[in-house]
């Protein structure tokens, strides 16, 4: 070639070479970490993510930190900056929290580059393994562990640790380290052959993905390596400051003085103390006190929803002694109705039902009563509530019922109580239902219930991700879910068919019932045999009479319970809540920010202190717990605990006083409402739990507080300065809830039965889908023993606003609706009780209308008529018999009064006073 057609091919060359972005004046290379991304995060983000810290799990000081991400994922995604979790949070401006440290644009767009380029590192020993086990063990947990693991081994094999998946099973070793083509489990996986697709729906798993697959390759061509020591998780870390503990709710409550003041006339008890200073800071004061029948009638309702009877009104109002009240309040309080009562309102925070919860096949929960029938002695025997939060917590744990013939009734209690732990809705029935992701709702449901019943925390927003307002990171809640592990464990799931339940009833109960079967088995056999004997027309009678005696076979006697399986699975941290995104292990614990600088891990001391209180006791349990759930209940219920007892005696304030003294009581975290009065919360919280923890005391104290016994008269002062009445300064009147309005009208009415505990009772639905419960012979049992069926509320209580589980209702909602006017005014119950009302009024008494009118208000309202009242009662029945008269002449003089006076009693039923309390 000459020297000229070179130089001609040499220029274009050139020119390429001058436009080419590559090699434009000013364009780089993509960075590599070391030459700008390493100093950067050095200088803006190592103070909160080093190697020591790791705020959120996240290391930024290292490449291998960086790509391995948080607690909640990877942060960085190589190539894909737009995508990258830590570059958003940067551009938000989120990170760092300091505005000083914020990132400049250009040191922006490094990071942007770094990432977009490939997030290249020149020196990649520094950045470790991609894959580890803690990448694969749990996605074998998923898919395989199931027939390979610590219920089953098939064929021998154990896919659950490393050196298990070397040592292999009968075929030999499952893999072979650095040669994912000769492992046996890799060939099995890409054939289909495993898992077996014929038992995929049996054992409730779905094939590995192409992208599992290759994770499990890399794994095993990388010798199988385990997560590096200094990225496991096992404690707590130190991820909470002193500034998030020193928040009020994560506090200890301390017992703070009684205030003086000057209404000390007004004081009847130091409740009234701390109210009086706030009011008084306001230049306010209590109102007067309610009127006798007023104050018995709101106490007998708050105390055991019911009202009193006339006759305990007169006792009551002609009783002169001084603690006349606190006798009252002693008699309630002693009432099984109190249980009853109260019990209902644990069961709504429980989120108690009698069915599985599934809309499409809403399965009823046949031995779910024992709990509820638990709940309701529990209250009434005043058990201590740190007592009664540990049996509902690990009753199985503290419980020697390995010998089913010597079940005790404490033991049976105990076992019952784990119910509190089963009540979340549940679909896991069907195999269809039962995978994975559905099995972690019904944790997830549990976990919220825990959260919002006993600790008054949001526990649930912390699942996918570190918590956004309370200092919960997402590593604290599934150290939280490790706790429960050993009982609700998503990779050891108990089937539906007697899976859940066990069979230690009491024996006279187990007597009883074997017994039976053996009484109609003995039938059986001699119906069976004149069947075979007798003539061909009289076969159709016997075959009948065998299908009645089948009929009657009564169910096994079994407990809806929740115990101890033995070891757990590991639990992983779900990246972003995603059960196919498994992230780093971590072991068992409880928030961090509710535990001391000082033990900022208790439940390992007390973990290990339980395990030695019951090593030294015989009778173990047939299954060796793990004392997880025990240690757990008992640091819950000490009594500095910063949450338990603020919580329950805030409740218990609801729903006396119409409302929390933290008005969000699901709620203490920062995105709650803060205490209106946290000097009187903390000492209610200190009283409770330094005497006895006993609810009775702090019912006891609420009630004859001077507070609680005002009247609801407002001066013009308080209705200026204390709108809506969140200072206390008067009574506030209260919509009687669903239950009490059903139980009261079968209670004037005379038709309530006071049979308890037991199966619940039926409901019968209507093709217009009318729910009503079932009566025994002419009456009804109290609400609280009606069948709780999720898809089937009886329709009077739904419309009054009884509460949808789902999962639980820690407050319920105060509705005014159109429905409610219309029920009580048209439901064919209603018109019932309005006519058996009636003729208890009349065989009661004189049929005089004065007299009548009277004993009608002295049942449905607790009190007597006023004049006016009086006056209209006696023109309404006088114009409602000639007019029943006149539409019915056919009808004798009694038959026009009892209709009537039925009439009139509906009308009664439908005013507000029935079913509000002043």
């Amino acid at each position: 070639m000459s020297r000229q057609r070179k130089l001609l091919l040499i220029v274009p060359v050139c020119v390429l070479l001058l436009v080419s972005p590559a090699a434009a004046a000013g364009e780089a290379q993509p960075p590599f970490y070391e030459d700008a991304v390493q100093k950067l995060f050095q200088s803006k983000c190592t103070e909160c993510h080093d190697t020591a810290t790791k705020e959120a799990g996240l290391d930024l000081s290292t490449p291998r930190g960086i790509l391995r991400g948080s607690d909640s994922g990877r942060v960085v995604l190589a190539g894909d900056a737009k995508g990258s979790q830590l570059l958003e949070m940067i551009e938000s401006g989120e990170m760092p929290p300091d505005k000083q440290d914020r990132l400049t644009q250009e040191q922006l767009e490094v990071v942007r580059d770094w990432i977009a380029g490939g997030a290249k590192v020149r020196d990649t020993a520094r950045i470790g393994p991609d894959v580890t086990g803690d990448d694969v063990i749990p996605l074998l947990y998923l898919r395989c562990v199931v027939c390979h693991g610590e219920r089953e081994k098939k064929g021998g094999l154990d896919l659950r640790t490393r050196e298990s998946i070397l040592k292999g099973g009968q075929s030999g070793p499952a893999c072979v380290s650095g040669d994912p083509a000769a492992s046996l489990i890799v060939r099995r996986v890409h054939s289909g052959e495993m898992p077996p697709k014929r038992e995929l729906v049996n054992v409730s798993v779905k094939p590995m993905p192409e992208s599992e697959l290759n994770k499990l390759r890399r794994w095993i061509e990388l010798g199988l390596p385990e997560t590096p020591a200094d990225e496991q998780l096992d404690g707590p870390g130190d991820t909470v400051s002193a500034e998030d503990r020193a928040f009020w709710a994560f506090q200890p409550p301390v017992r703070p003085p009684v205030p003086r003041v000057q209404s000390i006339d007004q004081i009847v008890n130091p409740i009234d103390a701390f109210i009086l200073r706030k009011l008084e800071k306001h230049g306010l004061t209590l109102t007067t006190e309610a009127k006798r029948g007023t104050l018995l009638r709101r106490v007998s309702f708050d105390l055991t929803g019911l009202p009193p009877t006339p006759a305990e009104l007169d006792q009551f109002l002609h009783d002169n002694r001084p603690d006349a009240y606190a006798i009252a309040v002693d008699r309630l309080l002693n009432s099984p109705r109190y249980g009853e009562r109260w019990g209902r309102h644990w069961l709504d925070a429980a989120g108690y039902a009698d069915s599985e919860g599934a809309q499409n096949q809403d399965r009823v929960r046949h031995h779910m009563y024992r709990y509820r029938d638990y709940v309701i002695r529990s209250f009434n025997a005043d058990k201590p509530y740190s007592q009664f939060l540990i049996e509902q917590l690990a009753g199985d744990e503290l419980a020697r019922y390995s010998n089913h013939e010597a079940i005790t009734p404490e033991i049976y209690e105990d076992l019952v109580a784990t119910g509190f732990l089963r009540t979340a809705p549940d679909r896991t029935f069907a195999g269809i239902t039962n995978f994975v992701p559905d099995r972690l709702e019904v944790i997830a449901d549990e976990m919220d219930i825990l959260g919002s019943a006993v600790m008054g925390l949001t526990l649930k927003c912390a699942r996918c991700h570190s918590h956004k307002f309370d200092p919960i990171p997402q590593r604290d809640y599934y150290r939280l879910t490790a706790i429960f592990k050993d009982a609700l464990d998503e990779h050891d799931w108990l089937s539906s068919d007697g899976g859940r339940s066990l069979p230690h009833v009491l024996p006279e109960e187990r007597r009883a019932f074997e017994q039976r079967i053996r009484q109609l088995d003995q039938q059986l056999t001699t119906l069976r045999s004149e069947l075979g004997q007798a003539a061909e027309e009289a076969k159709p009678a016997i075959e009948e009479r065998i299908r009645q005696v089948e009929a009657e076979r009564p169910r096994e006697p079994r407990i809806r319970a929740l115990w101890s399986r033995g070891t757990p699975s590991p639990t992983w941290i779900l990246k972003r809540g995603d059960y196919q995104a498994p992230g780093r292990a971590v072991g068992p614990g409880v928030p961090v920010v509710l535990t001391s600088g000082n033990d900022p891990d208790p439940l390992s001391r007390l973990i290990s202190q339980a395990a030695a209180d019951r090593a030294r006791q015989t009778g173990q349990p047939s299954v060796s717990p793990t004392y997880r759930r025990l240690a757990f209940a008992q640091w819950l219920t000490q009594p500095d605990h910063p949450l338990t007892a603020r919580v329950m005696v805030n409740r218990i304030w609801m729903h006396h006083f119409g409302r929390g003294l933290v008005t969000t009581p699901a709620n203490f975290g920062k995105a709650g409402q803060p205490p209106t009065h946290p000097e009187l919360l903390d000492w209610l919280a200190r009283e409770f739990a330094e005497t006895g923890w006993s609810m009775k005391s702090m019912h006891r104290l609420m009630v004859t507080s001077r507070t609680y016994r005002q009247s609801s008269f407002a001066s013009a002062a308080a209705l200026e300065r204390d709108v809506d009445g969140g200072m206390y300064s008067r009574g506030q009147a209260k919509r009687l809830e669903a239950e009490a309005i059903r139980d009261t009208l079968l209670y004037v009415a005379g038709r309530l039965d006071e049979r308890r505990y037991g199966p619940a009772d039926e409901v019968d639905v209507r093709e217009d889908g009318l729910v009503t419960s079932r009566p025994t012979g002419n009456s009804w049992r109290r609400s609280i023993y009606v069948l709780q069926r999720r898809t089937q509320v009886p329709t009077l209580l739904d419309s009054f606003d009884f509460p949808q589980m789902g999962p639980n209702c820690i407050q319920r909602n105060q509705s005014l609706v159109a429905t409610q006017a219309l029920h009580m005014m048209n439901d064919s119950l209603v018109h019932r009780l309005s006519g058996d009302f009636a003729d208890r009024m009349l065989a009661e008494g004189s049929s005089d209308f004065a007299a009548l009118v009277t004993r009608i208000y002295r049942h449905a309202f607790s009190r007597s008529p006023d004049a006016a009242e009086l006056t209209v009662g006696l023109t309404a029945l006088e114009e409602l018999s000639r007019r029943w008269q006149t539409a019915h002449p056919e009808l004798a003089a009694e038959a026009v009064l009892q209709k009537a006076t039925a009439t009139y009693c509906h009308a009664v039923f439908n005013l507000a006073e029935f079913v509000h309390v002043e």
